[in-house]
């Protein structure tokens, strides 16, 4: 009984561990995405967890939203905070913090 136990929490485990890493890689996609429509240069090319919580998806089902941040510049010189926000694998918004444009 014990190892039936141990295999579902390892195969719950591995699922949670290889949907996450597809959520990310969409995520940063959809960062890159916002930075090139902004015309603002996306930093470390990755994006890190921020919150992750379980929440009802539009067919009703629990699907896990996760949180991530991002780091963008106008200018190479001041760093600003973006996010994205996932629910299972799809996008649901990507958002800049306020910044400065370069002046002519």
């Amino acid at each position: 009984m014990e190892s039936i136990i141990v295999i579902i929490l390892l195969l719950a485990g591995s699922w949670f561990w290889w949907e996450s890493r597809g959520a990310a890689e969409r995520a940063i996609q959809a960062a890159k995405r916002a930075c090139d429509a902004a015309d603002v240069y996306f930093l470390n090319d990755t994006v890190g967890w921020k919150k992750v919580r379980l929440k009802r998806n539009r067919q009703g089902r629990i699907a896990v939203a996760r949180s991530y941040f991002f780091e963008f510049a106008t200018d190479g010189a001041i760093r600003y905070q973006g996010e994205v926000d996932m629910l299972g694998l799809e996008l649901q918004r990507v958002g800049l913090e306020a910044y400065r444009t370069e002046m002519p």
